[in-house]
């Protein structure tokens, strides 16, 4: 698997307009978009929105990155199965993916198609399925924010999902799930707000690992049900002194 610096990739639309298409999320997944927004700015590329029920304003579409390409949601699924055919070019920003169902709708894609995954085990398993389509491997677009330091705060916040994506079959005590209390495209002050107010963050929300890893914050990062927690750990966020990967959950 070969990985390619993202920015590096982008520079060729640089000053240009392009599609785009925003799935639904959370309010962690704002710090993806938060920092897609400032990758793009970097590049002064604009972005036309576009969703199953928009005309193509552009040849060139990007798809925002996360985890939707994978058998608990449809939004990327969609969308491709419905507008692929009117780009010349699609690019999927990194993304964990996994599935047949995901796969088969990738490699019917007519357009030239340029998937980033942000782990090694999304590329892994793409790599001999895809017939259509370039794949590198980059970090999640989370990486691109950037946060003054702050002295610590104080205690620890448990953050822990209780959805389809939980392994837990009972919450810790005093767990607020912050992702509920926004949606993705949600400015990041209240969020940042309350990580900063503690020392240490128990949780198996990704995002809210990124976020409170690049507070300098103590992170302790549990498994979600399938393998994209500790994939981006081991490509990206083990680099950084503050947060550990936590297999067993009876050692919160």
């Amino acid at each position: 698997m070969k990985e390619l610096n993202l920015k590096d990739f982008l520079e060729i639309y640089k000053n240009r307009t392009v599609d785009f298409f925003r799935f639904p999320g959370n309010y962690g997944d704002s710090l993806i978009w938060h920092g897609t927004k400032i990758l793009l700015s970097s590049l002064n590329i604009s972005v036309r929105y576009v969703d199953t029920s928009s005309p193509k304003y552009n040849d060139i579409l990007l798809i925002d990155g996360g985890g939707n390409l994978v058998d608990y949601y449809s939004d990327v699924k969609e969308f491709l199965i419905e507008k692929s055919s009117l780009y010349n070019e699609i690019i999927i920003l990194p993304h964990t993916i996994f599935g047949e169902k995901q796969v088969e709708v990738l490699n019917n894609t007519l357009s030239k198609l340029t998937v980033f995954c942000r782990e090694k085990v999304s590329a892994g398993f793409l790599e001999n399925k895809l017939t259509n389509g370039e794949i590198y491997l980059w970090h999640d677009c989370a990486f691109y924010n950037t946060f003054p330091p702050t002295p610590l705060g104080r205690g620890a916040l448990n953050v822990f999902r209780s959805d389809k994506e939980s392994i837990l079959s009972k919450l810790p005590e005093l767990n607020i799930d912050l992702t509920y209390n926004g949606y993705a495209t949600k400015p990041l002050n209240e969020l940042i707000d309350t990580l900063k107010k503690y020392e240490q963050i128990n949780t198996d929300r990704l995002h809210i690992a990124i976020g409170a890893t690049l507070l300098q914050r103590h992170v302790r990062l549990f498994p979600n049900s399938y393998y994209k927690n500790k994939a981006v750990f081991d490509y990206s966020l083990k680099r950084f002194p503050n947060i550990s990967f936590v297999e067993n959950f009876n050692n919160q």
